[in-house]
């Protein structure tokens, strides 16, 4: 895996729909990414040793709230390579050259339903979510979106900051998979919780094309659970290999 250089900027096209299936108008063009690079934002890709284009990030720089961000807006990864690891050492390679440029904070936005993106931002990388947001890019049409609201989670990623020690995963199901698939919302009272677990399906991309009206119930019902969780002061520290988001109390934000 290397970083793509000023001197080279990389074409992603095709990538691109092999990953999403996006339309033109999601296609990222290389003289933008050229342009970021540029000024404050990086730009990674894995490449096969005959130079084939397998995985990809970018981000930009960002401002919220007087603090300076990476925003990382893609990050993509052909699918006969994934599982290879190729998505997290390109992430590492984003906080490598992050914290060379001065930032302490990278953000982006995964789908609270996909499994496989909940797992690697939140356990393997060591993420938070505090930042729940309903219908984040409106309708979407690409292969991997369309048929069900955008609802996003925020990821934070905090560079200097130390991983806590075990969490306590010895905590009630908020919400579980009910024996029709469906979600299935416990009595669990999350206001003054120390903590709750939110179940959700291994793979949603398989309910979203089995059963489109059964996704739509998943994906309400924990938009439901998601919020009332963290209008309760919890918020989404780890998810487990079983399928279930960790929702605890927030601590103080890193260099707050």
């Amino acid at each position: 895996m290397c970083r793509v250089s000023p001197q080279s900027p990389m074409d992603n096209t095709l990538l691109g729909r092999e990953v999403w299936g996006v339309a033109e108008r999601n296609i990222v063009p290389r003289e933008l990414l050229l342009t970021m690079q540029l000024n404050g934002g990086l730009v990674h890709g894995a490449f096969l040793p005959d130079e084939r284009l397998v995985g990809f990030c970018f981000a930009f720089a960002g401002v919220r709230e007087g603090r300076l961000r990476l925003c990382s807006h893609q990050l993509g990864v052909v699918p006969r390579f994934r599982g290879d690891g190729i998505g997290i050492a390109l992430k590492q390679a984003q906080k490598r050259d992050a914290m060379r440029l001065g930032y302490d904070l990278i953000s982006w936005t995964f789908d609270p339903l996909e499994a496989r993106n909940a797992y690697i931002n939140l356990h393997r990388l060591g993420c938070v979510a505090r930042l729940y947001d309903r219908d984040h890019y409106g309708a979407m049409e690409d292969e991997l979106n369309r048929g069900v609201p955008s609802d996003r989670f925020e990821a934070e990623w905090w560079l200097q900051a130390t991983r806590p020690g075990n969490i306590d995963t010895d905590v009630p199901l908020a919400l579980a998979i009910g024996s029709d698939g469906g979600p299935e919302r416990r009595a669990v009272a999350l206001s003054g919780a120390t903590a709750a677990m939110i179940q959700i399906p291994s793979d949603f991309q398989a309910v979203k094309r089995d059963d489109p009206e059964l996704a739509r119930r998943w994906r309400s019902q924990s938009r439901a659970v998601f919020e009332a969780a963290l209008d309760a002061g919890l918020i989404a520290v780890d998810f487990l290999r079983q399928g279930a988001y960790v929702m605890a109390p927030d601590q103080a934000r890193p260099g707050r």
